[in-house]
């Protein structure tokens, strides 16, 4: 069997790799290939198209990139037309991965979708897409199941992944030896996203906050680096 994927940022990449995994367990056979990052990488995944050289968010960076856009969803087609995968598995990502699963359709692949657009919350209107282009919305909260099903897609409810990959390994004691925890100072997690365009807007404001924060409190800062922003790049 050969599998394509499509995951467009790291927590994309993050779950779409669990999944492979799996499938490589169960099937240790199947060509797995598609557009993602390390993880998938890692996991057995063929990748064509690293998301590293994704980093868009918002409507003015997304209208200045529409050409990328344009010639990453001509060049998946093409990618879909050689290798001729069994199915596509689309993992969240909804502004693109809808136009993805629209193109597989058309070539007469079928779609899993997993982590799909949140119809039950916004964007109801997309739900008629789904409908027509996807073959199987693998659900990962009851009440989205639901919604899908009465929208007339074909749904599995799957559980949400986070509840299978966010596992302490460490105690609390060792966690604080390991990250050099200071008890006496408040602990504090800045978050600046997985993506270029985020962290460059972001992580100044938030070192600037965490500096005046300093100032007025005992207060000690952790930042966690998603894989799809280097060290290097956080330090510049």
């Amino acid at each position: 069997m050969k599998i394509m994927m499509s995951a467009g940022e790291a927590s994309g990449d993050m779950h779409a790799a669990a999944v492979a995994a799996e499938i490589k367990r169960e099937y240790p056979d199947t060509d797995i290939f598609g557009m993602g990052g390390d993880n998938m990488r890692n996991a057995g995944v063929r990748i064509i198209y690293d998301i590293g050289n994704l980093g868009i968010i918002g409507v003015v960076e997304v209208i200045r990139h529409l050409s990328l856009f344009f010639k990453l969803r001509t060049f998946l087609r093409h990618a879909m037309m050689e290798e001729k995968p069994d199915v596509v598995v689309c993992v969240d990502y909804p502004g693109f991965n809808m136009k993805i699963a629209h193109v597989a359709k058309e070539l007469g692949i079928p779609v899993v979708y997993y982590i799909a657009p949140t119809i039950w919350a916004w964007h109801k209107g997309r739900a008629k897409n789904i409908v027509r282009d996807v073959e199987h919305v693998a659900s990962i909260f009851p009440f989205e199941a639901e919604a899908y099903r009465e929208a007339g897609a074909r749904v599995t409810f799957v559980g949400h992944p986070l509840a299978d990959t966010v596992k302490a390994s460490m105690s609390y004691e060792e966690a604080m030896i390991f990250f050099g925890g200071d008890r006496v100072k408040k602990r504090i997690l800045l978050m600046p996203g997985s993506r270029k365009n985020e962290v460059e807007k972001l992580l100044p404001a938030m070192l600037k906050t965490a500096d005046i924060l300093t100032e007025k409190c005992e207060c000690q800062f952790f930042l966690p680096r998603a894989g799809t922003i280097s060290s290097e790049f956080i330090q510049g």
